[in-house]
């Protein structure tokens, strides 16, 4: 049993000193949170749902990958195949995440007009 701690604390050590992992999760953390502190300002309440879900700003997503590509290319150089990599992964999602934002703030334009036009909630209104 006290083989599979030790392999167990070397796989963790190995993992918390992996310069390019922790500085994505840190960044995706930090984004977390002041995401959180943010909509708890401005809702004047704190919503825990918002450490964990996706939306909102700051992107926690373009946050985790700008910070693996410039983890990468601190340590293996701008010129390396990590950083590269590293680079068309955070221009990747960065790009759809704008995409994601502007199809869905269509939707809600849409979705807030056909709430105003509907005639049915009006007559639900007068009731």
């Amino acid at each position: 049993m006290e083989k599979k701690s030790k392999e167990w604390a070397f796989f963790i050590e190995q993992l918390t000193s992996n310069y390019l992992l922790m500085s994505a999760v840190v960044s995706w953390f930090v984004a977390q949170v002041l995401k959180t502190a943010i909509d708890a300002y401005f809702n004047k309440g704190i919503n825990w749902e918002r450490m964990t879900g996706s939306g909102g700003m700051p992107s926690s997503h373009s946050s985790t990958v700008v910070s693996l590509a410039v983890a990468a290319g601190i340590s293996y150089g701008v010129d390396s195949a990590v950083f590269a990599v590293a680079l068309i992964f955070a221009i990747v999602v960065m790009y759809d995440a704008t995409g994601v934002r502007r199809e869905t703030g269509k939707q809600a334009v849409i979705l807030n007009r056909l709430l105003l036009d509907n005639p049915f909630l009006l007559e639900w209104r007068r009731i």
